[in-house]
């Protein structure tokens, strides 16, 4: 068995066996022989990107959708927070003047005697 390709005869010499040159297709899902000018060759490649677009339109609409959720979540957090901020704030002043009341307190104990 060969392990190799060698030419066979003298003709073959001038030939490339290696077919490093063959042509190649840009486009391997479309193999016939319209060229690149031809219109149904070109709306169907249009037709090919406008399919791909479509479904990038529906993954941006769904990230977006995930997006807009997670804001109204960061929202709805941020004005708890807000809430409970101004409610230890509130409860704070009323230990602080009930405090002010004590101490106010003690010091006219403090004097009377």
């Amino acid at each position: 068995m060969k392990s190799k390709r060698t030419y066979e005869s003298k003709k073959e010499h001038g030939e490339d066996i290696s077919h490093e040159n063959e042509r190649k297709h840009r486009n391997e899902s479309i193999k016939d022989d319209r060229g690149s000018l031809d219109l149904t060759f070109q709306i169907d490649i249009l037709n090919k990107k406008v399919k791909n677009l479509d479904g990038l339109e529906k993954i941006h609409k769904e990230t977006n959708g995930d997006l807009r959720i997670h804001i109204l979540k960061q929202e709805k957090e941020i004005y708890q927070l807000k809430k409970d901020m101004a409610f230890q704030k509130e409860t704070n002043e009323m230990d602080i003047m009930q405090k002010d009341n004590e101490i106010g307190r003690l010091m006219k104990k403090i004097t009377e005697k």
